[in-house]
Protein backbone atom coordinates (compact mmCIF):
# COMPACT_ATOMS: atom_id res chain seq x y z
CA UNK A 1 0.00 0.00 0.00
CA UNK A 2 3.05 2.18 0.33
CA UNK A 3 1.97 2.90 4.09
CA UNK A 4 0.57 5.89 5.64
CA UNK A 5 2.25 9.44 5.12
CA UNK A 6 4.70 10.57 7.79
CA UNK A 7 3.32 13.43 8.26
CA UNK A 8 -0.02 12.35 9.52
CA UNK A 9 1.40 9.62 11.44
CA UNK A 10 1.59 11.28 14.59
CA UNK A 11 -1.75 12.82 13.84
CA UNK A 12 -4.83 12.14 16.25
CA UNK A 13 -7.80 10.74 14.87
CA UNK A 14 -11.79 10.22 15.77
CA UNK A 15 -14.14 7.52 16.45
CA UNK A 16 -17.62 7.91 15.24
CA UNK A 17 -20.43 5.85 16.17
CA UNK A 18 -24.14 6.24 16.31
CA UNK A 19 -27.54 4.68 16.61
CA UNK A 20 -30.19 6.05 15.29
CA UNK A 21 -34.23 5.73 16.67
CA UNK A 22 -35.96 4.10 14.49
CA UNK A 23 -40.40 3.69 14.95
CA UNK A 24 -41.99 0.99 17.05
CA UNK A 25 -43.02 -1.97 15.43
CA UNK A 26 -46.65 -0.85 15.72
CA UNK A 27 -46.71 1.61 13.46
CA UNK A 28 -47.24 -1.12 10.42
CA UNK A 29 -50.26 -2.24 12.54
CA UNK A 30 -51.46 1.48 12.86
CA UNK A 31 -51.09 2.20 8.98
CA UNK A 32 -52.81 -0.79 8.27
CA UNK A 33 -55.79 0.00 10.38
CA UNK A 34 -56.03 3.66 9.15
CA UNK A 35 -54.68 4.08 5.41
CA UNK A 36 -56.68 7.12 5.32
CA UNK A 37 -54.18 8.89 8.10
CA UNK A 38 -52.49 11.64 6.66
CA UNK A 39 -50.94 12.71 9.61
CA UNK A 40 -49.29 9.58 10.27
CA UNK A 41 -48.09 9.03 6.95
CA UNK A 42 -46.26 12.23 7.04
CA UNK A 43 -44.63 11.77 10.22
CA UNK A 44 -43.03 8.59 9.17
CA UNK A 45 -42.56 10.18 5.83
CA UNK A 46 -40.65 12.96 7.31
CA UNK A 47 -38.70 10.86 9.45
CA UNK A 48 -37.55 8.76 6.75
CA UNK A 49 -36.17 12.18 5.54
CA UNK A 50 -34.41 12.77 9.07
CA UNK A 51 -33.15 9.38 8.63
CA UNK A 52 -31.80 9.60 5.22
CA UNK A 53 -30.29 12.90 5.89
CA UNK A 54 -29.04 12.41 9.50
CA UNK A 55 -27.16 9.25 8.06
CA UNK A 56 -25.32 11.10 5.19
CA UNK A 57 -24.73 13.95 7.07
CA UNK A 58 -22.81 11.75 9.70
CA UNK A 59 -20.93 9.27 7.06
CA UNK A 60 -19.93 12.39 5.27
CA UNK A 61 -17.72 13.73 7.98
CA UNK A 62 -15.24 11.16 7.56
CA UNK A 63 -14.22 7.51 6.19
CA UNK A 64 -17.07 5.33 6.88
CA UNK A 65 -15.89 2.09 8.08
CA UNK A 66 -19.10 -0.13 8.89
CA UNK A 67 -22.92 0.51 9.33
CA UNK A 68 -22.72 2.91 11.71
CA UNK A 69 -18.83 4.23 12.29
CA UNK A 70 -16.86 6.68 10.95
CA UNK A 71 -13.21 7.55 11.47
CA UNK A 72 -12.17 10.94 10.60
CA UNK A 73 -9.64 13.59 11.54
CA UNK A 74 -9.54 14.78 15.23
CA UNK A 75 -9.57 18.94 13.66
CA UNK A 76 -13.51 17.88 12.63
CA UNK A 77 -14.75 17.28 16.70
CA UNK A 78 -15.92 20.77 16.24
CA UNK A 79 -18.01 19.96 13.36
CA UNK A 80 -18.91 16.38 14.68
CA UNK A 81 -20.87 17.86 17.53
CA UNK A 82 -22.47 20.67 15.63
CA UNK A 83 -23.81 17.95 13.48
CA UNK A 84 -24.88 15.90 16.66
CA UNK A 85 -26.53 18.35 17.73
CA UNK A 86 -28.42 19.76 14.53
CA UNK A 87 -29.43 16.08 14.38
CA UNK A 88 -31.13 16.01 17.86
CA UNK A 89 -32.91 19.07 17.31
CA UNK A 90 -34.19 17.81 13.95
CA UNK A 91 -34.95 14.39 16.01
CA UNK A 92 -37.14 16.07 18.84
CA UNK A 93 -39.67 18.25 16.00
CA UNK A 94 -40.33 15.24 14.67
CA UNK A 95 -41.19 13.50 18.35
CA UNK A 96 -43.26 16.87 18.85
CA UNK A 97 -45.27 15.43 15.75
CA UNK A 98 -45.60 11.80 17.67
CA UNK A 99 -49.24 11.96 19.04
CA UNK A 100 -49.01 8.33 18.61
CA UNK A 101 -45.72 7.63 20.62
CA UNK A 102 -44.44 6.04 18.03
CA UNK A 103 -40.60 7.01 18.19
CA UNK A 104 -38.59 6.38 20.57
CA UNK A 105 -37.35 9.15 22.84
CA UNK A 106 -34.73 11.79 22.49
CA UNK A 107 -32.41 10.03 24.43
CA UNK A 108 -31.97 7.13 21.84
CA UNK A 109 -30.38 9.48 19.45
CA UNK A 110 -26.90 8.12 20.32
CA UNK A 111 -23.48 9.54 17.97
CA UNK A 112 -20.54 9.32 20.62
CA UNK A 113 -16.98 9.98 20.10
CA UNK A 114 -13.59 8.17 20.99
CA UNK A 115 -10.60 9.98 20.30
CA UNK A 116 -8.15 7.43 18.68
CA UNK A 117 -4.06 7.64 18.49
CA UNK A 118 -2.22 4.62 16.63
CA UNK A 119 0.06 3.39 18.95
CA UNK A 120 2.31 1.73 16.22
CA UNK A 121 2.49 1.26 12.21
CA UNK A 122 0.40 -2.26 13.14
CA UNK A 123 -2.34 0.07 14.05
CA UNK A 124 -1.95 2.36 10.92
CA UNK A 125 -1.77 -0.26 8.78
CA UNK A 126 -4.89 -1.67 10.24
CA UNK A 127 -6.97 1.58 9.48
CA UNK A 128 -5.46 1.89 5.87
CA UNK A 129 -6.86 -1.52 4.83
CA UNK A 130 -10.24 -0.28 6.04
CA UNK A 131 -10.05 3.07 4.36
CA UNK A 132 -8.55 1.46 1.36
CA UNK A 133 -11.88 -0.93 1.80
CA UNK A 134 -14.15 1.49 2.11
CA UNK A 135 -12.55 3.24 -0.78
CA UNK A 136 -12.41 0.17 -3.25
CA UNK A 137 -16.25 -0.84 -2.31
CA UNK A 138 -17.31 3.02 -3.12
CA UNK A 139 -15.32 3.48 -6.20
CA UNK A 140 -17.01 -0.05 -7.39
CA UNK A 141 -19.95 0.90 -6.63
CA UNK A 142 -19.96 4.16 -8.80
CA UNK A 143 -18.15 1.77 -11.96
CA UNK A 144 -21.89 -0.04 -11.16
CA UNK A 145 -23.64 3.25 -11.30
CA UNK A 146 -22.23 4.19 -14.34
CA UNK A 147 -22.96 0.66 -16.07
CA UNK A 148 -26.21 0.41 -14.86
CA UNK A 149 -27.06 4.17 -16.31
CA UNK A 150 -25.83 3.56 -19.70
CA UNK A 151 -26.40 0.60 -20.49
CA UNK A 152 -29.54 -0.64 -18.93
CA UNK A 153 -30.97 2.47 -18.34
CA UNK A 154 -29.84 4.80 -20.98
CA UNK A 155 -29.44 7.46 -19.64
CA UNK A 156 -28.56 10.68 -20.37
CA UNK A 157 -24.49 10.62 -20.48
CA UNK A 158 -23.85 14.55 -18.85
CA UNK A 159 -26.26 13.57 -15.97
CA UNK A 160 -24.03 10.89 -15.25
CA UNK A 161 -21.37 12.71 -15.70
CA UNK A 162 -22.53 15.42 -13.37
CA UNK A 163 -23.58 13.11 -10.63
CA UNK A 164 -20.05 10.74 -11.05
CA UNK A 165 -18.02 13.93 -10.81
CA UNK A 166 -20.14 14.92 -7.72
CA UNK A 167 -19.40 11.59 -6.29
CA UNK A 168 -15.56 11.28 -6.68
CA UNK A 169 -15.32 14.70 -5.20
CA UNK A 170 -17.11 13.58 -2.13
CA UNK A 171 -14.77 10.63 -1.62
CA UNK A 172 -11.68 13.06 -2.29
CA UNK A 173 -12.90 15.08 0.02
CA UNK A 174 -13.25 12.18 2.38
CA UNK A 175 -9.72 10.79 1.70
CA UNK A 176 -7.39 11.84 4.50
CA UNK A 177 -5.24 9.74 3.79
CA UNK A 178 -4.39 10.24 0.22
CA UNK A 179 -4.81 6.81 -0.85
CA UNK A 180 -6.74 7.50 -3.85
CA UNK A 181 -3.81 9.25 -5.16
CA UNK A 182 -1.01 6.79 -3.75
CA UNK A 183 -3.03 3.01 -4.11
CA UNK A 184 -2.34 1.47 -7.45
CA UNK A 185 -5.67 -0.43 -7.29
CA UNK A 186 -7.22 2.87 -6.28
CA UNK A 187 -5.49 4.61 -9.14
CA UNK A 188 -6.44 1.93 -11.50
CA UNK A 189 -10.17 1.69 -10.60
CA UNK A 190 -10.34 5.80 -11.44
CA UNK A 191 -8.83 5.30 -14.33
CA UNK A 192 -11.09 2.73 -15.43
CA UNK A 193 -14.06 5.38 -14.23
CA UNK A 194 -12.60 7.90 -16.46
CA UNK A 195 -12.92 5.33 -19.31
CA UNK A 196 -16.34 4.12 -18.69
CA UNK A 197 -17.38 7.86 -18.07
CA UNK A 198 -18.67 9.21 -21.57
CA UNK A 199 -17.56 12.92 -22.10
CA UNK A 200 -19.96 14.76 -24.61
Amino acid sequence: MGGVPENLVDENIIIIHYDLPVPRSKVRQLANNDPNDRELRRLLARWRTWYDWATETLRNLGYPIGYSVIIADVERLKTVHEVSERVREKYQKLKDMDKWGLLPSEDKVRIGVVRFKPASNEDLKTLEAMFKNYLRDSLETIKDYIIRKLKVEKKDPKDINRRVREMIKRLKEQDRFRLLERDPELKKLLGLIDILTIEV
